[in-house]
């Protein structure tokens, strides 16, 4: 914890015009460039030096920005190769496998002497076709500074090219063989935790998530679905795979029922969970996807979870 006399003699330093405004609690400004952040910590570049400042020091709205930010992760490491390389940029790089459009994200300065797990997020149906409006607010929120900095990995995020609305369509069909096909090649690679492979999704991204998991069991460590999932006859893969359901009991759209079933046919089974939220219809992911437990739940899966 810095002392009062410190941040006043930070807000005293001569400081470079591109610098960021920062205003502490008792509203006193100083102006630095943000490096990176942890979930308590902010760290900042004041007059060539870094300092970290705690971010309960900071106002309401610095703190926030914080958590909007894209994770930066500071120091040189072993550099990386491979044909995937170019889509390590430090934010959201799109590209094409096969038929199948994506979004890839990896923070620049990643190491490749060393594993980082790798996280599959599939959207939900939309009539939006156009490569990168996939990337939606909840899958960002593996890549804000507080949760990059705990839980540094790299996010795929494929797009379900196939036209909406067409039975059979969806993560079941082609995009979905694609989007497993795209993962064993990032793992050949990218610096990629083989047994820390995660699927998460959302409404037809969940269906979509338990679906992927049941056909491939072996490449996934767990899985995160919300708002949709398969049947209960699936139940033994996921006695092998944990996963997490979520569901709303007021959704509209895609009935609890599914959920319940396969949560009742799971409730034995420690490693999986179920959450039922009373409300928040079929719109809960925003929710979902901040909660803390689920990113601690999660990165914890690994080769223990391989059976």
């Amino acid at each position: 914890m810095h002392s009062p006399k410190l941040l006043s003699l930070l807000l005293l330093a001569t400081l470079p015009l591109s610098a960021r405004e920062w205003v502490s609690a008792d509203g006193r400004k100083i102006q630095a460039d943000f490096v990176s952040a942890t979930t308590t910590d902010v760290k900042v570049k004041l007059a060539g030096k870094d300092l970290i400042i705690p971010l309960s020091r900071l106002s309401a709205a610095d703190q926030a920005w914080v958590k909007e930010q894209p994770a930066k992760v500071a120091g040189p490491g072993k550099p990386l190769a491979g044909p995937y390389v170019p889509l390590i940029t430090g934010g959201w790089a799109l590209s094409k496998f096969k038929d199948l459009p994506f979004a890839l994200y990896g923070a620049q300065d990643l190491d490749a002497g060393k594993k980082y797990p790798l996280i599959l997020a599939l959207h939900g149906k939309s009539p939006n076709d156009e490569n990168g409006k996939q990337v939606g607010g909840w899958m960002k929120t593996f890549t804000t500074a507080p949760h990059y900095a705990k839980n540094p990995c790299i996010v795929v995020a494929p797009l379900c090219y196939q036209p909406f609305g067409i039975t059979g369509s969806g993560w079941s069909a082609k995009p979905g063989t694609e989007a497993i096909a795209l993962v064993k090649e990032l793992l050949k690679s990218l610096p990629i935790d083989k047994d820390r492979v995660y699927c998460v999704g959302y409404s037809m991204g969940g269906f979509g998530t338990c679906d992927l998991i049941n056909t491939d069991p072996r490449l996934f460590a767990a899985g995160v679905a919300v708002a949709g999932c398969t049947g209960p006859e699936t139940a033994d893969t996921f006695k092998k795979v944990p996963l997490w359901l979520f569901h709303a009991a007021d959704d509209a759209n895609v009935k609890v029922d599914y959920s319940r079933a396969l949560a009742e046919a799971l409730k034995r089974d420690k490693e999986c969970k179920y959450t039922e939220y009373p409300s928040g219809g079929h719109g809960i992911v925003g929710k979902v996807f901040e909660e803390e437990d689920l990113h601690t739940w999660l990165f914890a899966k690994g080769a223990s979870a391989k059976k």
